[in-house]
């Protein structure tokens, strides 16, 4: 399920960048994380908003007037355990994505159907888990009839954070580029020196630093594990395909 939702979200983000790309005259668009506000507003027809949710709530969906409305959470920077939040939003707004190319179809044309002339609000909301440092999944909203589903929420943050972490992108990264030699090298130093080219990478690509981590650490390109009180982190060999651009996800 997870490869499948990865190809999803590589698949839609590409989709997109190629009209991006075609609509500005451009070969090589930037990260898609640090354009995904027009990739939402001007090639899914999203209207995008940014306002103050509550604080174990990242963002959410919503059918609107026959347009879909995804809202920002403003107060990210308030937010329990984020550091980034910009890169937060960022990798938020292309879950979001997933949500309105692949979810409010069906959420719309399910067994609860609108009456002639109204337009119900359809909502999914993304929630903070209890405990996670920059995860989200969905909980049930009472003020619609649309129940939480796990697997619909897995399947988002797993295609909106492959989206979000492009390889192409990583690619032309100097930071990362400069991970990859450092990452088989062990040391506290150079662990120190590691994380710090990681933040940057990160940035680099317009994502928070634990996506972009999670994203390489579950496609086994690097491995983390305690070691003296400190989070250490090595690159394994499928590391060096993304710093030379050969795996084109």
């Amino acid at each position: 399920l997870r490869t499948e939702a990865w190809a999803y979200g590589r698949n839609l983000r590409d989709y997109l960048l190629s009209q991006y790309s075609e609509q500005y005259g451009i070969e090589v668009p930037p990260p898609p994380a640090t354009i995904a506000d027009e990739l939402l507003t001007d090639f899914l027809g999203v209207t995008l908003r940014f306002d103050p949710l509550s604080l174990d709530l990242y963002a959410q969906t919503e059918w609107k007037r026959g347009k879909p409305v995804v809202t920002i959470n403003s107060s990210t920077h308030q937010i329990p355990g984020v550091k980034d939040s910009l890169g937060v939003q960022n990798v938020a707004k292309l879950h979001e994505a997933i949500h309105v190319a692949r979810d409010l179809p069906g959420l719309k044309s399910g067994p609860q159907l609108p009456l002639a002339g109204i337009d119900p609000p359809f909502r999914i909301a993304c929630y903070r888990r209890a405990g996670a440092k920059n995860g989200s999944n969905v909980k049930p909203d009472p003020l619609n009839s649309i129940a939480s589903d796990t697997t619909r929420e897995f399947w988002a943050e797993e295609a909106g954070r492959a989206a979000a972490v492009s390889h192409r992108a990583l690619a032309m990264s100097p930071a990362f580029r400069n991970f990859v030699t450092l990452a088989p090298k062990v040391g506290r130093g150079i662990n120190g020196e590691k994380w710090r080219l990681l933040y940057l990478a990160a940035a680099d690509i317009g994502v928070n630093v634990s996506a972009l981590v999670k994203q390489l650490r579950l496609e086994g390109r690097i491995v983390t594990g305690m070691e003296g009180g400190k989070t250490m982190v090595y690159g394994q060999p499928l590391l060096l395909e993304v710093s030379e651009g050969s795996c084109r996800a």
